[in-house]
């Protein structure tokens, strides 16, 4: 693909999650619910939409790990809702009760990680431990920040209360989120950087 049309990509992917952006944070003021802007969706978006406008691989993929395995996790949860009309993992329970706004808001979780693919695709990466130990550091930097700033009832990043109905473990939220998120960032960058339509291959 030519450099003109692959850069119509994603200043066009760029756009579209911008508005989604902008759409994110009317919702939260309308709904005067401004702790919700600290959900760490809020600002992974914005740094992948500054990695698409830099075309900086490293930058897109640092979220991409951190979002892909929560947002499979609610995808399938949400046509689980859409078949059987109830939510399994309780991630999408309030969805049918939602605003129209809230609902075009949370529809986010199905097209930005493929988008965000779809534009490491065009400029490709390779395997860089360091985009690892930044997803990381901010699953850290998120974890403090919510544990000791956000309100302990409060949901956001699902830190002090636990998102999923399923319990599989008896410990604290924080806890099990904890070791969930750092999982889930290693084998989500394991996986995304094996990806043969992603990989940078060396030129012989």
């Amino acid at each position: 693909m030519n450099e003109k049309n692959k850069n119509i990509i994603l200043y066009a992917i760029a756009g579209i999650f911008s508005f989604t952006l902008f759409l994110m944070i009317i919702n939260s003021i309308i709904l005067r619910d401004y702790y919700s802007l600290f959900w760490y969706c809020y600002t992974a978006i914005l740094l992948i939409i500054i990695g698409l406008l830099t075309k900086n691989a490293k930058l897109i993929l640092s979220q991409v790990i951190i979002l892909a395995i929560p947002d499979l996790f609610w995808i399938f949860d949400f046509f689980y809702l859409i078949f059987t009309g109830h939510s399994l993992l309780g991630l999408v329970k309030n969805f049918p009760n939602d605003s129209l706004f809230n609902k075009i808001t949370n529809l986010q979780h199905l097209y930005i990680v493929p988008f965000s693919l779809l534009a490491l695709s065009l400029l490709k990466i390779k395997k860089n431990y360091k985009v690892l130990l930044v997803g990381i550091g901010e699953i850290i930097l998120i974890f403090l920040v919510t544990l000791f700033f956000i309100p302990a009832s409060s949901i956001i990043n699902c830190i002090n209360v636990n998102c999923i109905d399923i319990n599989l473990i008896f410990l604290p939220p924080y806890l099990l989120w904890f070791i969930f998120t750092f999982s889930f960032v290693i084998i989500s960058y394991l996986i995304i950087t094996s990806l043969p339509f992603i990989k940078k291959y060396n030129k012989n």
